[in-house]
């Protein structure tokens, strides 16, 4: 198991956890609560939006949404976090 990639995963579940106790905790403000839900997930989005998919992701709820673009998230961060404890793993013993 990566150290560096379950540390990554940690960091931006605690981000997503944040964002969604802000937006819940926003008194009423819906568009507080708005900003709040994407904020964990907008770059996904804008890329998303970039290759013309978006149509497709436009009847999502939130959880759907955080199904679909937060859970690759997740993976490609304990990727990058497995690839950069391999490298420094290597340097080490050579």
């Amino acid at each position: 198991m990566s150290r560096i990639g379950k540390t990554l995963c940690l960091i931006y579940a605690l981000i997503i956890a944040v964002c969604i106790v802000f937006a819940y905790s926003a008194g009423g403000d819906l568009k507080g609560q708005y900003v709040f839900l994407q904020l964990p997930i907008v770059i996904q989005m804008a890329s998303i939006d970039a290759v013309g998919l978006s149509p497709k992701l436009q009847n999502l709820s939130w959880v759907g949404a955080y199904g679909v673009l937060g859970l690759p998230t997740f993976l490609f961060l304990y990727f990058v976090g497995w690839t950069i404890d391999g490298r420094s793993s290597d340097s080490l013993f050579k």
